[in-house]
């Protein structure tokens, strides 16, 4: 071998030129992502034909012609479930071969990047089949342009009465009753978009996917820029952990959820923090904030990371000063048209839940109410699970140091907010969880990761069964909640105690022996 060799394997490691048997471990690795790749686009497609069947299954032509049937809506279910079981199999396969290292060398590496960036593009022109909120956006958005009208205060079952709502009912649209409960910032993207496609559904539904899609990709590249930063180690994996994973491509690619735009500004004001850039850091933040509120969570352990993490402080508050400064001039300039003072935030304020829902907030709600504080037992289980999260993110903000505790800090606040907090639950509310943890605890929670995106995918049809009175309310949101948010929670506190107690005791145990 020659001098140029040795030195190039002293440096690379990973790059074996010399080891007997190397050439053909990366042959292999690459064919296995070569086979998994293919199996997993063969599997999304049947998933996506599936979906496509189950969505039409109460149409009355379908019905009628004897096209389906409540047996074959159940038996479309069950094939839909095994194939997500089959996907998952393959995501797992994936991201274990990332742990062991198989990916590091020769072209595995590009081959798994670029497979779920394919999968991305291939969902990209699918219109949505298991939830309305696209169509719900581009209501939104209509409603914004109409003369007078304003989406911060109209419910958004307004649009059935306007032109575009026998367009929406073409594609199925069926939506709970409300005033949008999203920040002015995606607010006027809708309607920005409702005036570029004007009564053209399908165009609109591509622009909000571009729109998601490109966020997710975005996103993914920030987490690769992060782990690069704060843990190269599990760059590779947790990249892959959430390019690969089931949940984010089907809700975010898939869907379309602006779910994807609040998670990539949060990574982005991660990413500004770590090159020193506190005044985009804070911008970025604020940006996700006025997208979808549930950015504002993060915002007390960001601040504390900047001030930990900059020397000079007055040099920090005025750049603190500019970053508010930016987001006021884009808060003024965005709510000037639809203006109406408080009444603007009524969508947020008095939200409404349906009820049924097994989460960690309808289980505590259920008790009080057998109890003799019946009458206040909503107002004492908001007061009860908010205190939780207050307590949450304080202990999380005391412990930020650096980049990495403050993704770790993101990674449970979020965590703690979808399955304390929420009082619903909807498979996409598990994607900002997912990207956290693929940043700051993918070595100890990729579990979750898994167990969160499982049955996030393994519920979401069951919307559908229950639309077209093949199932229950009570019983599809009692699965759909339960199996998405309480369980995953369940576990999670068993593995914490066991964390805290079960092992160090084990540990001291056998030290004295």
């Amino acid at each position: 071998m020659c001098h140029r060799d040795q030195i190039r394997t002293t440096l690379e490691p990973g790059i074996q030129t010399d080891v007997p048997g190397s050439n053909r471990r990366t042959t292999r690795a690459e064919g296995r992502v070569l086979a998994l790749t293919v199996i997993t686009i063969a599997l999304y497609v049947v998933t996506w034909q599936l979906e496509g069947a189950m969505s039409r299954g109460g149409d009355m032509e379908w019905v009628a012609a004897g096209l389906q049937s409540p047996a074959s809506a159940y038996r479309q279910w069950a094939a839909c479930t095994t194939t997500t079981l089959l996907i998952f199999w393959a995501y797992a396969a994936l991201i274990s071969m990332s742990l062991r290292g198989e990916l590091d060398s020769g072209r595995a590496r590009p081959y798994a990047l670029l497979a779920p960036i394919l999968l991305n593009l291939l969902l990209l022109p699918c219109v949505p089949r298991l939830s309305m909120d696209t169509l719900s956006y581009i209501a939104h958005g209509f409603l914004g342009q109409l003369p007078g009208g304003n989406p911060l205060l109209q419910p958004v079952q307004d649009a059935r009465d306007t032109p575009i709502g026998p367009e929406l009912a073409g594609y199925g649209w069926h939506t709970f009753p409300g005033i949008t409960p999203y920040g002015i910032l995606w607010t006027r993207l809708e309607i920005a978009i409702a005036h570029l496609s004007g009564m053209n559904v399908g165009a609109a539904i591509l622009l909000f996917k571009v729109i998601a899609t490109g966020a997710s990709l975005g996103s993914a590249w920030l987490i690769w820029r992060i782990l690069g930063h704060i843990d190269p180690a599990v760059q590779l994996p947790g990249t892959l952990a959430y390019l690969w994973n089931p949940l984010i491509l089907m809700e975010l690619a898939g869907e379309g959820h602006n779910d994807a735009v609040m998670i990539f500004f949060s990574l982005a004001a991660l990413a500004a923090a770590i090159a020193a850039r506190p005044a985009i850091s804070l911008i970025a933040q604020l940006l996700g904030v006025i997208s979808k509120y549930v950015s504002v969570l993060f915002v007390p352990a960001q601040l504390t990371l900047l001030w930990r993490t900059r020397r000079d402080r007055t040099q920090l508050a005025w750049q603190v000063l500019v970053a508010l400064t930016v987001t006021a001039v884009i808060l003024v300039v965005s709510y000037a048209p639809l203006w109406a003072g408080l009444h603007s935030f009524d969508g947020i304020v008095h939200r409404k839940y349906a009820g049924g829902s097994a989460t960690f907030f309808g289980v505590i709600r259920w008790i009080l109410k057998h109890t003799p504080l019946r009458p206040w037992a909503g107002p004492l289980t908001t007061v009860l699970v908010t205190g939780l999260l207050f307590g949450l993110i304080v202990w999380s903000t005391l412990y930020v140091r650096d980049a990495v505790s403050f993704a770790r800090s993101c990674a449970w606040i979020s965590l703690g907010f979808a399955l304390i907090v929420c009082p619903e639950y909807w498979p996409w509310y598990a994607c900002m969880p997912i990207a956290w943890i693929c940043v700051g605890e993918l070595r100890r929670l990729f579990w979750l990761v898994f167990l969160l995106a499982l049955f996030g995918r393994l519920t979401a049809p069951l919307e559908v069964l229950r639309i077209h009175g093949y199932l229950g309310w009570n019983l599809s949101k009692g699965l759909t909640t339960g199996l998405g948010a309480l369980l995953p929670l369940m576990v999670l506190l068993v593995w914490c105690c066991s964390n805290v107690w079960v092992y160090p005791l084990r540990r001291k145990y056998t030290m004295s022996q």
